[in-house]
C-alpha cells in the first residue's frame, strides 16, 4: 500500500519497492498487405491524392488551398476553406504557429488596451494605474487552496524549511479527501453567508429607500401644509386688512355726515339768532342795546360764541377728515405700489423662461441689453412711439407684461433675420417679375390699401388697441416692403 504525504500544496506519495522483472520472448507481429484506396470515379475527394503525386503546402499553406481548389467538390461533401484575412501579414520565415501566436498576442494587447481605455474613466485612475488593472484583471494570480480540518479549522500551508510532522500531515489518502471535501463545505458556507450578507445588505438599502421616500412625503406633506397655512394667513391678513379699509372708509363717511349735520346745525343757529337778535346785524343798533339792555346784548353775546365754536368745531372736523382721507390713500398707494412690483417681478420672470427656450440668443446678461435697446428702437422707428410714451406704457403695463415683451422679443428677433436676409439678397442678382395678362395691377397694391385702413384706424385708437394696431401696421409696411 502507498503512502500519500501532503507538503503545502503537493502531495507526495511513496510506491513500495517494485516486484521482480521476467523477461518473456514474444514473436514479431506480421502486418497484412496494404490496400491502396479506390481513386477512380466516385472515390472520396479526401484519398484521391493518397499514393500518389504529393502536395506541397509551402509556408502559407497556399499550395493546399490551391491544390483544394483543383478537386472536384462533391454536392453531399462540400469542402469548407477558412479564411483568416485578420491574421497579420507573415513575415519571410514565419510559420503559420508563429503567425497565429502574433495575432492572438495583438489580439490580448488589444483586449488590455481597452480594459485600460474602461479603467481610466473611474475618477483618480491614471493611464499607468488602469494599464496595470487591466493586466491584472486579465491575468489574476492563482487562487490558493487550503484544506481544512474535520473540526473546521483551516490548515496551514507547509513551509519548505520545516519538517513534516503528524499535526501537519494526513494520515491517509481518504484524510486528504475528507480535507478538500471540508475545504469545498466551507467555501459554500462562504459564500452563502456573503449571498446573505448582500441580501441583508439590498434589504437594508430597500428599507432605507423607502424611509427616504416616505420622509419625502411626509417633507412633502408638511411643505403643503405650510403652503396652505401661508395661503389661509395670506387670505385671513387680505380678509383683515380689507375689513379695515373698509371701516376706515365708513368712518369717513361718518366724519363726512358729521361735518355735513354740524354744518346745517350752524347755518340754522345762525339764522334763528339773527330772527330773534335782528340788531346783531346793524352796528348802531347793536352799540344802542349794550347800553341800554346789557342783558339782552349778554344772550347776543353767548349765542355768538357758540356759534364760533360751533364753527371752529366744523373746521376742527373737517382737518381730521382730511388727514384720515389722506392716510388711507397713502396706504392704498403704497399697497398698489406693492402689488405692482410684484406682478412685475412675476411677468419678468415669465418672460426670462420663455426668453431662455424661445430666444436663447438673449437669454444672457449681454443678450438682454441689446434686447432692451432693439426693443426701443423698434419702438421708436418702426412703431412711432415717443420715449415718453414707451415709459408711460411700461409703467401703466401695456408693455410690461410676459406677452407683450415676447412680442417684441419675437419682432427685434424678425426683424435681425429680415436684415440679415436682405443684406444675403443684396448679394444675388435681381429676378424679373413675371408678366401675366389681363388688367395691370401694380405689385404690393393690396398691401397698400391694408396699410391706409390701419392708418386710419390708428388715428382714433388708444391704449392697448394702439399698441396692437402699430404692430399690425408695421408688419403690412414689412411685408410691401416700405421698411
Amino acid at each position: 500500500m502507498s503512502e500519500v504525504i501532503v507538503s503545502g500544496n503537493v502531495a507526495v506519495t511513496k510506491n513500495p519497492a517494485p516486484p521482480p522483472t521476467i523477461k518473456v520472448e514474444m514473436p514479431a507481429p506480421v502486418a497484412p498487405a496494404e490496400q491502396m484506396p479506390d481513386r477512380g470515379e466516385g472515390a472520396d475527394v479526401r484519398l484521391k491524392n493518397i499514393g500518389g503525386e504529393l502536395i506541397e503546402a509551402g509556408e502559407d499553406g497556399r499550395g493546399l488551398r490551391e491544390a483544394i481548389r483543383r478537386q472536384e467538390r462533391e454536392p453531399d461533401s462540400p469542402i469548407t476553406e477558412w479564411r483568416a484575412d485578420s491574421m497579420p501579414e507573415a513575415g519571410s520565415h514565419e510559420s503559420w504557429g508563429k503567425q497565429i501566436r502574433r495575432a492572438s498576442e495583438s489580439m490580448y494587447q488589444a483586449r488590455l488596451a481597452a480594459d485600460a481605455k474602461n479603467w481610466e474613466r473611474v475618477p483618480g485612475a491614471t493611464p499607468e494605474s488602469a494599464r496595470r488593472a487591466a493586466e491584472f484583471m486579465a491575468d489574476p494570480p492563482p487562487i490558493k487552496v487550503v484544506p481544512v480540518g474535520d473540526n473546521g479549522q483551516p490548515i496551514l500551508p507547509l513551509l519548505d524549511d520545516q519538517p513534516i510532522t503528524e499535526l501537519n500531515s494526513f494520515k491517509n489518502i481518504y484524510e486528504a479527501k475528507r480535507a478538500m471535501a471540508n475545504y469545498r463545505d466551507a467555501q459554500d458556507r462562504a459564500a452563502q453567508a456573503l449571498a446573505d450578507e448582500l441580501t441583508r445588505q439590498e434589504q437594508l438599502e430597500l428599507q432605507a429607500e423607502q424611509a427616504q421616500a416616505q420622509q419625502a412625503q411626509v417633507k412633502a406633506q408638511e411643505q403643503e401644509a405650510a403652503r396652505a397655512q401661508q395661503a389661509q394667513a395670506a387670505h385671513a391678513a387680505a380678509a383683515a386688512q380689507a375689513r379695515q379699509e373698509a371701516a376706515a372708509l365708513q368712518q369717513v363717511r361718518q366724519m363726512s355726515l358729521n361735518e355735513a349735520d354740524l354744518a346745517a346745525r350752524i347755518q340754522r343757529h345762525e339764522q334763528a339768532s339773527l330772527q330773534k337778535y335782528p340788531e346783531a346785524l346793524n352796528w348802531e343798533a347793536w352799540e344802542r342795546t349794550r347800553q341800554t339792555n346789557p342783558a339782552r346784548a349778554a344772550e347776543i353775546e353767548r349765542e355768538a360764541t357758540n356759534n364760533r365754536n360751533a364753527v371752529a368745531q366744523l373746521a376742527k372736523m373737517q382737518q381730521d377728515r382730511q388727514l384720515r382721507e389722506y392716510a388711507i390713500g397713502q396706504h392704498q398707494a403704497q399697497q398698489a405700489t406693492a402689488a405692482r412690483a410684484a406682478w412685475n417681478e412675476q411677468q419678468d420672470s415669465a418672460f426670462q423662461n420663455a426668453l431662455a427656450g424661445r430666444h436663447p440668443q438673449f437669454s444672457s446678461d449681454t443678450g438682454r441689453t441689446k434686447l432692451q435697446r432693439l426693443a426701443r428702437e423698434y419702438l421708436q422707428k418702426d412703431l412711432g412711439l415717443t420715449p415718453q410714451q414707451i415709459d408711460a406704457e411700461w409703467s401703466r403695463g401695456a408693455l410690461r407684461s410676459a406677452g407683450a415683451q415676447m412680442m417684441l422679443a419675437d419682432a427685434v428677433a424678425h426683424r435681425a433675420a429680415q436684415e440679415s436676409l436682405r443684406d444675403l439678397n443684396s448679394k444675388r442678382a435681381p429676378v424679373p417679375e413675371v408678366q401675366r395678362p389681363g388688367v395691370h395691377r401694380p405689385a404690393g397694391a393690396g398691401a397698400m390699401d391694408q396699410i391706409a385702413d390701419l392708418e386710419r384706424r390708428l388715428a382714433n385708437a388708444t391704449g392697448n388697441q394702439s399698441v396692437k394696431l402699430m404692430t399690425k401696421l408695421h408688419q403690412a409696411r414689412r411685408e410691401a416692403g416700405l421698411v
